[in-house]
């Protein structure tokens, strides 16, 4: 089943020539736009798991959509049927998806400054202000930071000589967290000096381990230590 405005949905923009008050068509577009969001983010985190920043994206657009839908009630719009949970299709890798997603919060806010020429009702205005500055003030720094993250990730793992697409294969949450810190270490010269190669050529799996087995090394000389000022004392 389709929606009834189907075409004013799919085009994002306000018919003059359309038989639906501007106010009617802007809140079903920008609702419509927000079910397109809470989709994509919603299958990034049942594709990815929970990672940031797609769990909280997933949590900011379903309170908008709920945000949305109140204020069409309120104005006696109905509201569309979302196609996206079936629609909504991801890229195969993780940078993929959130340069995706740095190109979709660009064109929400842009969306929004479209809708706002044509609707003049202060209460909506404000909603979609609010909106638009959701989208550029916190969801696209998020999202450009994603992206850097996965670029300094990729070529970490290039220097190894593994895949792109393997890169972003989970090891464990330390493996992961050292992982992460080294990339963004490898590309900071001066602040890592001679150890930077090293790290850089180092897997981060076999360094979690080292680390894990000097935690326990040093765990079992601190008992032996307290054991010995025992026998003296």
């Amino acid at each position: 089943m389709r929606n009834y405005d189907e075409a004013i949905l799919r085009s994002r923009r306000i018919d003059r020539a359309a038989p639906f008050a501007p106010l009617h068509q802007g809140l079903r577009i920008a609702l419509y736009d927000g079910y397109a969001a809470r989709a994509f983010y919603t299958k990034m985190v049942e594709a990815f798991g929970p990672r940031a920043p797609f769990a909280d994206l997933a949590k900011s657009e379903e309170k908008h959509a709920a945000t949305l839908s109140a204020l069409a009630r309120r104005f006696g719009v109905p509201l569309p049927l979302d196609p996206f949970p079936l629609e909504t299709a991801l890229a195969p890798d993780w940078r993929a998806n959130c340069e995706r997603a740095v190109v979709g919060e660009i064109e929400r806010a842009r969306l929004y400054e479209s809708l706002l020429k044509g609707i003049a009702e202060p209460e909506v205005r404000r909603t979609f202000q609010r909106l638009q500055a959701s989208a550029l003030e916190r969801h696209l720094p998020m999202l450009q930071r994603a992206v850097a993250d996965a670029l300094r990730q990729e070529a970490l793992h290039a220097q190894q000589g593994v895949a792109p697409e393997q890169a972003y294969i989970q090891h464990g949450l330390f493996a992961d967290f050292l992982e992460k810190t080294f990339a963004v270490l490898g590309s900071q010269h001066r602040a890592i000096g001679v150890v930077g190669p090293l790290l850089r050529n180092a897997r981060p799996a076999m360094i979690a381990g080292l680390v894990a087995g000097g935690a326990g090394v040093l765990f079992v000389k601190g008992k032996r230590k307290l054991n010995q000022q025992e026998k003296e004392g």
